[in-house]
């Protein structure tokens, strides 16, 4: 039993160092034990019911403090993970909440592709290919946030921006690390980068390491299926046959929402100088 008191002892000396002792904190007469004098809850509390071993603990106000606390560093942690996904990008708040409902059954796939990335082991990947303006990379932004918010890690680039890494960068491989370690990669505007052998290696290595990886990837196009099925050499054949060796395709159609909102600003404009 000495033992047993010498570690509780330990224990005991480490917490009331932890737990701030004030004034206004009494002995409750019928326990023995310490009380806050705020909430008016245990300080102690007694580990073994027939003992007199007391060791310290926290109150309710200062369980209260600690988990909020504890809820500031999630989302501190939640928002740097958010910057770093999407850096800079105006796309960085956008969230389910914000789909205006007008693609139902894209937003009803995207969803559940959400919840289902978040999963254990995790690794599909997602095309969502039709016109430009149609909601293609809104949606993979509701699918980063949405995987942010769920704990995990993200990025949200374009093939573009990844040559500017590498441009910039003395170690390439860390480059191509770093896109392969986060939890979920969306590859967005992907076919609009320029086409030249350089670029067209930069594509493979990042759609072969992800692909390596075995994790979970987003990918938004303005290519076809048509281009898509017609590669012009054997670099682009092995770049698609890897995105289709795994990607559950999506064609995301409709109008030109970003015409149809520039056109409804100057229909105001107009309007309002009459």
């Amino acid at each position: 039993m000495s033992a047993i008191r010498n570690v509780f002892d330990v224990l005991a000396t480490k917490a009331e160092a932890a737990i701030p002792i004030q004034d206004s904190d009494y002995t409750d007469e019928a326990t023995g034990l310490l009380m806050c004098g705020k909430c008016h809850t245990p300080k102690q509390c007694r580990p073994f019911p027939d003992s007199d071993i007391a060791v310290y603990c926290l109150c309710v106000c200062m369980k209260a403090d600690d988990d909020a606390m504890r809820e500031r560093l999630r989302r501190n942690e939640i928002e740097q993970r958010r910057n770093i996904c999407f850096h800079g990008s105006d796309l960085i708040g956008t969230v389910f909440a914000d789909d205006d409902g007008k693609a139902p059954t894209l937003t009803k796939t995207c969803k559940a592709y959400a919840e289902n990335v978040t999963g254990v082991n995790s690794r599909d990947w997602l095309l969502l290919w039709g016109d430009c303006g149609t909601g293609k990379s809104f949606m993979a932004a509701c699918i980063a946030n949405a995987a942010i918010d769920a704990g995990m890690t993200a990025r949200f680039i374009t093939v573009s921006e990844i040559e500017q890494h590498l441009w910039n960068s003395p170690d390439k491989a860390a480059v191509y690390d770093e896109m392969n370690r986060t939890g979920l990669l969306v590859i967005d505007d992907f076919g609009c980068e320029r086409r030249t052998d350089y670029m067209d290696e930069i594509k493979f290595n990042l759609i072969d390491g992800r692909l390596r990886s075995g994790k979970p990837c987003v990918i938004t196009s303005n290519l076809t299926l048509n281009d898509f099925a017609a590669p012009v050499d054997l670099t682009q054949k092995r770049i698609i046959s890897r995105i289709f060796e795994r990607a559950k395709t999506f064609h995301v159609q409709g109008d030109d929402r970003r015409f149809a909102a520039l056109k409804s600003r100057a229909e105001q404009s107009s309007s309002s100088e009459k």
